[in-house]
């Protein structure tokens, strides 16, 4: 079996590897979101809480920044960057 074809039968797989991480970071996301919105939420009754809250936050934005930042690198090397770019614009 030649390299070419190996390859092209990766890209499926890398596509699912990429949806799964997309997802991943969304959750992340949106838990720093939910964070935050806790932390604001509780600071006039406890300032530990609402410090607590905002680490939590600061956790979640750091792991879905470092997230994206492996899947972009996945993108880049299957060449995979410009069809991730249409699709985002659709």
């Amino acid at each position: 079996m030649r390299g070419d074809d190996r390859y092209a039968r990766l890209i499926p797989t890398v596509r699912a590897v990429l949806d799964t991480m997309a997802h991943a970071i969304r959750a992340e996301e949106c838990s720093a979101s939910d964070m935050a919105r806790l932390a604001h939420d509780v600071i006039g009754q406890s300032k530990e809480a609402a410090e607590a809250f905002a680490e939590a936050s600061r956790q979640h934005a750091v792991k879905a920044l470092a997230a994206r930042g492996r899947r972009a690198a996945l993108l880049a090397q299957y060449g995979l960057a410009a069809l991730d770019a249409d699709e985002n614009r659709a």
